[in-house]
């Protein structure tokens, strides 16, 4: 699978993402600077907003505890995929990949826009070893964005990007995963 953006489509997307890329810096500042996750109220409802979280209480204090655990432990997607599941008895793949794009910016996000655009989907509920499988789909989503950000297209997304928003200092990755959401197929 590889990512297919054209230069238009770039140019296109880049000025839908303002909005989200203000909220973007604000949550990521505040998740620099805090581990309280579970404490802090504005964080949590704005990260619930942006990322479209709509889970009762108990599951988004499951979720902001483990992403405050998360931080202080650094850990990686398998680990909080196979907690959440324990937690929640669901594989919560986008949420999962969510959590620790947050934390560590240069993974990206699985979400439904992202793998329709790449013409990818998550494996079965009923897949074997469907956790082995979501991991696996993660990193070639991790090597689709990486192998993509070194095409002559990848490298004009950066540059307009940088453009476009000089002050925004935010991964390659990053910039990458809101311009694919901005280009729907």
């Amino acid at each position: 699978m590889t990512i297919s953006l054209t230069k238009k489509q770039i140019d296109a997307a880049l000025p839908k993402i303002e909005e989200g890329l203000k909220q973007y810096l604000w949550l990521q500042s505040k998740a620099k600077a805090s581990c309280i996750f579970h404490e802090d109220e504005e964080f949590q409802r704005k990260y619930n907003h942006f990322y479209k979280v709509r889970r009762a209480s108990a599951w988004r204090n499951t979720f902001y505890n483990l992403m405050a655990q998360s931080k202080k432990e650094h850990l990686q997607f398998h680990e909080v995929i196979e907690a959440l599941r324990l937690a929640t008895g669901r594989y919560e793949v986008s949420f999962a990949s969510k959590l620790v794009a947050t934390l560590d910016t240069s993974m990206p996000i699985i979400d439904s826009v992202v793998l329709k655009n790449l013409n990818m989907r998550l494996p079965s509920a009923t897949a074997p070893d469907r956790a082995a499988k979501i991991c696996k789909l993660h990193k070639k989503l991790a090597t689709c964005f990486a192998d993509f950000l070194q095409t002559e297209n990848g490298k004009h997304l950066v540059s307009q990007f940088n453009v476009k928003y000089p002050s925004a200092k935010i991964t390659e990755i990053k910039m990458l995963d809101l311009v694919l959401w901005q280009t729907r197929t």
